[in-house]
């Protein structure tokens, strides 16, 4: 009965840690109404938008419509039923593509 307890513990603890903010800088490669794609080497990854999602350029707050394909920015993210929501994205570095 111990070893189950602790085992349960241990589970517990692990996924509240685990649970942790995570970030991702790179370029976005695509935006759409609900998510943005965002590029780093290799690695692609779909972040998606919602009601807590704050973005920022400079310091100051702007909205979802400023975020641009060919903009670096650095997404702070949780992931909640394997879909990753955008916390904070900003904006570290303007569109070169244009």
């Amino acid at each position: 009965m111990k070893r189950i307890t602790i085992v349960i513990i241990i589970t517990l603890l692990s996924t509240v840690l685990l649970a942790k903010n995570a970030f991702f800088k790179g370029r976005v490669i695509f935006t759409n109404k609900d998510y943005i794609e965002v590029k780093y080497g290799k690695t692609e990854k779909q972040f998606y938008v919602n009601d807590k999602s704050v973005f920022k350029k400079g310091g100051t707050n702007v909205t979802f419509a400023d975020i641009k394909p060919c903009q670096v920015v650095k997404v702070v993210y949780t992931v909640a039923n394997k879909t990753m929501y955008i916390m904070t994205c900003e904006i570290i570095k303007e569109s070169d593509c244009e």
